[in-house]
């Protein structure tokens, strides 16, 4: 964690270095003009006139103007400026009673230096990176001293490239000593304070993402997409670290990631859905050691499988159908469509028509033979009840 730590090691660290840092505070800022007063922002500010007699009074000027705000002058020859804000900076002269020009003072003010955040970062086997911002703006000439221990051993470098940049590098760490302590000292004319980092080496190494992803159609392949990526630029190629990679991809729309797992730097992807546009992504991870960091996500590539493209869109997703066939199953596989889509419609429709149409004739006519045959019955039945009843009468007559 960042800030002061309790170990004895780290209270020896930094022990060492403030005895180092209290003759650069006295020293660092000699390249300044000398009439040049820095002050803290919210407290007082005394400033003296070199050039007075003393007891004679003196005439205070802001940038050339009489001092506007709130101050006090002292029978001495000096002014002083209480609960300082930023409006208060700026070029201050005092004068005689003639006017004549004794000193010019530049006021500056901010704050001392306050604990920074500070983040370390391990790209590869061979360089660890730190960074920081300030937490607190100074608003001062600020200055860095970077340095770190492995093993309470004594303080090292950590390289600035540029002075300007809040950066420093550590070339070459032991990987055998995983645990590093860099210490970042700001120093300002107001002070110095110390932020120190603990660094896990192992735990830290997260490589850079993969570049230069690519998916390619596989030709005749419906379902195939070839993914195709570089190693990371930051990550030596001839040290002999592998990376393994992690694939992820999924059709546009879904919300799942189907993911894959190599070493090389390209991968199948075998079960593609047909005919759908995919977004593809890739990650990197150190493959031997299995607590590191994975890289960020590579940025996302799109592509789709290849199609036929003599088949509409609807053909590329055919599928194979079971239709039951009494006494047996037989799989149909479905047929190519009229490379226009309104006959289609309209010939199904028109199909429908005629089905429909055929249909109801045919109950019509089932059921007039249904009640034609119904009548005949009847008819018969009534003729047969007729002769019975001549038949019974015929016979009671007397012979």
């Amino acid at each position: 964690m960042p800030g002061l730590v309790s170990c004895p090691g780290g209270l020896i660290v930094i022990g060492i270095l403030t005895l180092f840092f209290v003759h650069i505070s006295s020293e660092i800022w000699s390249n300044e003009v000398s009439d040049v007063q820095f002050g803290s922002l919210g407290s007082s500010v005394t400033l003296t006139c070199g050039g007075a007699q003393r007891g004679s009074p003196v005439h205070w000027r802001q940038n050339g103007s009489s001092v506007r705000f709130r101050q006090t002058h002292t029978s001495n020859g000096t002014l002083v400026l209480p609960n300082t804000t930023r409006s208060m900076e700026g070029n201050y002269s005092c004068h005689n009673l003639r006017g004549v020009l004794l000193q010019t003072i530049r006021i500056r003010l901010g704050h001392p230096p306050s604990y920074l955040s500070v983040s370390c970062r391990v790209p590869n086997h061979f360089k660890i990176q730190c960074s920081w911002t300030q937490r607190v703006t100074t608003h001062l000439p600020t200055k860095y001293i970077t340095t770190y221990s492995v093993n309470d051993e004594r303080p090292q470098h950590c390289e600035q490239k540029f002075i300007d940049v809040n950066e420093c590098i550590i070339s070459n760490p032991e990987f055998w000593k995983p645990k590093y302590l860099v210490n970042i000292t700001e120093v300002n004319p107001l002070g110095s304070n110390s932020t120190i980092t603990y660094v896990d080496l192992q735990k830290s190494l997260k490589p850079d993402s993969p570049e230069a992803v690519t998916c390619l159609e596989v030709m005749g392949q419906p379902t195939q997409l070839l993914v195709q990526w570089d190693l990371p630029k930051s990550w030596p190629t001839t040290a002999g670290f592998p990376l393994k990679f992690e694939l992820q991809y999924r059709p546009v729309g879904s919300n799942l990631w189907s993911k894959l797992e190599t070493e090389d730097t390209s991968m199948m992807i075998m079960d593609a859905l047909v005919g759908h546009l995919h977004h593809i992504r890739v990650r990197a991870q150190d493959a031997f050691i299995n607590h590191s960091q994975w890289s960020e996500w590579s940025q996302v590539v799109q592509a789709r499988p290849w199609s036929d493209p003599l088949l509409t869109v609807e053909e590329t997703t055919e599928e194979v159908f079971d239709i039951p066939i009494f006494p047996s199953t037989f799989p149909v596989k479905a047929t190519e469509k009229s490379p226009d889509p309104s006959f289609n419609e309209n010939g199904s429709l028109g199909l429908l028509i005629t089905l429909g149409l055929f249909a109801a004739v045919m109950v019509a006519v089932v059921f007039t033979i249904i009640v034609l045959l119904w009548i005949r019955n009847r008819r018969r039945d009534s003729v047969t009840k007729q002769e019975l009843t001549s038949m019974v009468k015929m016979k009671s007559l007397p012979i």
